[in-house]
């Protein structure tokens, strides 16, 4: 039990890291621009790198969950990230700006998913994301290097 619940959530949480890095790795304009959109103020260096680098992480984070390499660790970075994700999205919603967060677009599953690109829906699924995030660093407590079967 313990070892499906493992592999489903990495699985879930890889899923959505490798689409999501996917859906940017060739766009980096587009990047950038959800990027400005949240009107933080950083430098420009700053912006073009993280156009430029996030995509790459988020594959390689997205690869690590699903082929449970270093679990402990990329489940910790998993989490880092999405806690920028969320503070970035939760003050974007916070000051009311109409944003496309750069999220992926998940309307194509089902048109009501829309509503999870938009700064509040990108928020609390954020917060989901992060509490997955929690009970998988929970479960694979004391496991190094890839997710074993000595789980259960």
């Amino acid at each position: 039990m313990k070892r499906a619940a493992i592999i489903a959530i990495r699985l879930f949480l890889g899923g959505l890291f490798l689409a999501a890095g996917l859906s940017k790795v060739g766009a980096p304009l587009q990047t950038l621009a959800a990027i400005y959109s949240y009107q933080i103020v950083i430098p420009d260096w700053l912006a073009n790198t993280i156009a430029h680098t996030l995509p790459w992480m988020e594959i390689l984070l997205g690869i690590g969950l699903i082929a449970g390499l270093w679990l402990p660790v990329t489940v910790v970075w998993t989490a880092a990230v999405l806690c920028v994700f969320t503070i970035m999205t939760a003050q974007a919603w916070w000051r009311g700006l109409e944003i496309d967060c750069g999220c992926i677009d998940l309307s194509a599953l089902h048109p009501a998913l829309a509503a999870l690109s938009t700064p509040g829906g990108a928020t609390l699924r954020n917060i989901v994301l992060l509490a997955l995030c929690a009970v998988l660093l929970r479960l694979t407590r004391g496991l190094s290097g890839r997710c074993s079967s000595k789980t259960d």
